[in-house]
């Protein structure tokens, strides 16, 4: 008995004065079940939670119960009546268990095994694969997001991007943070805009930064962010994506009704081919693209417009750009394709914010990979109840410090600072 208590004991990382005192077998609702009884032996001294000391034991609680994981098969449970240690300094305190963690009913590697099974699979799976109930997985999932919220040292970051994304409906946002230099989430919060931004400065300088240092920002051309990043981050360099612009840009020229003019292709293929970058098309895709432009005069006016657009980055210098840009913006809002009219106004009225690019070099492309993921998790789960727990997702589903299913770190990555 004493190797099997032994063996045991290094299995749950028992520390000394804790033994195992029993190993027994019943029978439970899914087969034979494993019970391991753990106590301290009488007269030992136990640590005090707070200061260290080694103190004498006051009482012990009522037997508590801990799943661990199933060993060849067979759910493992963990018994203990946890005592309280007499600290003269401190007075009467619970002492922590080597297994747990503190107000939990599952063992460490139980709950390391949870979030790796998460990362792959919605909750309700991981549950029935373990045998457990969902709302208690949820339980583990929370308190491992607010750790990993909770841990971060933000005094380093300097470079922020923001982005929402649709939580449920139309009316339904979450906004993410995200460290651009070193890619990963600082922070995601219910809805967008301008209060986002600001809960999101509150969470900075709880976590060691400061809104003045904060030198770059990256956004959409939502007025919401960029008036709370100015009004929150006064010093920070505002960058308008890329992306947007020219998604807004194949917006507008989307809009523009092709089954209004005689095509030599289905609309399908017309609209496949205008909504391409002209460079990236090969010759027969060209020739009809020229066809297109030269039977439809207002949608080649539209076509000629957004490609003339997406030179804007294109430049060697920021003046060249802004040239660029204001003749852009006289054309587009002189004619009468409504859509770039509207557009023109909105690149008027951002065109600092696109230039400052010639500055930063600083794009959303690590925000769009980070929806992405994020499309890929709502899927999988078919939706989540509340915004908080796709954020609990988030913040695990992306967290390089990755684990396998028994609780030992994968090619664990250092905390950049």
């Amino acid at each position: 008995m004493g190797d099997l208590e032994s063996f045991i004991g290094d299995h749950l990382g028992l520390t000394d004065p804790w033994k195992v005192t029993d190993v027994s077998v019943t029978e439970g609702p899914f087969g034979p079940e494993d019970h391991i009884h753990v106590d301290i032996p009488f007269g030992k001294l136990v640590v005090c939670p707070c200061c260290g000391k080694q103190c004498k034991v006051h009482d012990r609680s009522d037997e508590r119960v801990w799943r661990n994981l199933d060993i060849m098969s067979r759910r493992t449970y963990v018994h203990a009546r946890v005592p309280r240690a007499d600290c003269p300094s401190c007075g009467v305190r619970q002492v922590d268990v080597p297994w747990a963690r503190k107000n939990s009913r599952f063992t460490l590697e139980f709950e390391s095994m949870v979030l790796a099974l998460i990362r792959s699979m919605s909750v309700a799976e991981a549950a029935r694969a373990l045998r457990e109930i969902p709302n208690r997985l949820w339980r583990i999932v929370s308190a491992a997001a607010d750790t990993l919220r909770d841990g971060s040292d933000l005094s380093r970051v300097r470079c922020v991007g923001v982005d929402e994304k649709c939580f449920s409906g139309h009316d339904g946002y979450i906004s993410v943070f995200v460290d651009l230099e070193t890619r990963r989430i600082i922070y995601a919060t219910e809805g967008k805009g301008k209060d986002a931004v600001y809960r999101f400065s509150l969470f900075l300088r709880e976590h060691g930064g400061k809104p003045s240092r904060i030198r770059d920002f990256t956004c959409d051309f939502g007025l919401a962010y960029i008036s709370g990043i100015r009004l929150y981050f006064r010093n920070a360099r505002i960058t308008v994506d890329p992306f947007h612009l020219m998604q807004m840009a194949n917006r507008a020229l989307n809009d523009v009704k092709c089954n209004e003019y005689p095509l030599t292709v289905s609309r399908m293929k017309a609209r496949y081919i205008l909504l391409r970058r002209g460079d990236s098309l090969d010759e027969n895709q060209q020739r009809i693209r020229e066809e297109i432009c030269m039977n439809n005069e207002k949608l080649g006016f539209a076509y000629r417009l957004k490609e003339s657009l997406s030179m804007v980055y294109s430049f060697g210098d920021r003046e060249t750009a802004r040239n660029h840009l204001e003749g852009w913006i006289r054309v587009a809002g002189g004619r009468t394709v409504r859509r770039f009219n509207s557009l023109a106004r909105t690149v008027e009225n951002a065109m600092e914010y696109i230039l400052n690019w010639y500055d930063s070099h600083l794009t959303n492309a690590v925000l769009e990979g980070t929806n992405s993921l994020i499309s890929v998790i709502r899927r999988r789960s078919r939706g989540f109840r509340t915004s908080k727990n796709l954020i609990d997702i988030c913040y695990l589903t992306t967290d390089k410090r990755h684990t396998d299913i028994y609780g030992r770190s994968i090619n664990p990555l250092p905390q950049v600072k």
